[in-house]
């Protein structure tokens, strides 16, 4: 199974809204364009979908992903989010977080990290009560399993980064320890790629995504050797738990 995970692409309702001084339309849908090619079977928008947290900016969004995704699409908000706006504009068509999903044998567990006033991330005790319920599920316990988040679930090193982190990681790093199924865990809000794992879990990867839009500097170095460009992931699971992965780069629009 082939997941493309896109983040933050910082969307606005404006037409030719700038961000960052870039079109953020545009960057997304040179993402999508590029990303499409590979012939992903889920498409994994990784948070902050919509820099202005509106309505028009998520209709922006349904409206790129359904021109150029021909595959299932799950979304997760980050803090530049409105969940509830997200889940209205998009939440009958695609899935939303939080979700358990399962792709061509591969279990996807979508979480929002999203805290409302504040650029770090939470899950809260009601929906690690409801992964804690979820990851006990018998149907699905064996099966290969991704879980996916805007916030980084560790310090990667970089003093502004780590200060807007999640800030429940130890909880969620307890509830997913014990589960051996458990193979990749994908997060967006750093703006560059990154790679990691827990210390109790050193067999888990733990993957940070650049964003459609810009970079922030880099805490590693980028595997193309193209830090400064916009990018993505790509992450192949097979059913028997095997994972592979790259770091996708492309030109600015």
């Amino acid at each position: 199974m082939r997941i493309l995970q896109l983040s933050d692409p910082h969307l606005v309702a404006a037409d030719q809204g700038l961000v960052r001084r870039r079109p953020a339309l545009a960057h997304f849908e040179r993402a999508l364009q590029v990303g499409g090619a590979m012939n992903p079977d889920l498409v994994l928008v990784t948070g902050d979908l919509c820099q202005d947290e509106s309505w028009g900016g998520y209709v922006r969004l349904r409206r790129a992903l359904s021109q150029h995704v021909r595959c299932p699409v799950a979304l997760l908000p980050g803090n530049h989010d409105h969940p509830l706006l997200l889940d209205a504009v998009l939440g009958r068509t695609w899935a939303t977080a939080p979700a358990d999903l399962l792709v061509q044998g591969v279990r996807v567990l979508l979480l929002s990290s999203h805290r409302v006033g504040s650029a770090a991330g939470e899950l809260g005790p009601l929906q690690l009560r409801w992964l804690a319920q979820r990851l006990q599920c018998s149907e699905r316990r064996d099966l290969p399993l991704v879980v996916a988040l805007h916030h980084p679930p560790i310090a990667i090193g970089d003093a502004g980064m780590d200060a807007i982190r999640l800030l429940d990681q130890a909880c969620l790093e307890e509830l997913l320890r014990p589960h051996r199924a458990l193979q990749a865990v994908l997060f967006g809000h750093i703006h560059q790629h990154w790679q990691g794992s827990w210390a109790t879990r050193p067999d888990v990867l733990l993957l940070g995504c650049p964003s459609t839009l810009s970079s922030f500097k880099a805490v590693q170095p980028c595997p193309l050797g193209r830090a400064d460009d916009p990018g993505g992931r790509l992450l192949e699971v097979t059913p028997e738990g095997n994972v592979q992965h790259q770091v996708l780069r492309w030109s600015s629009v």
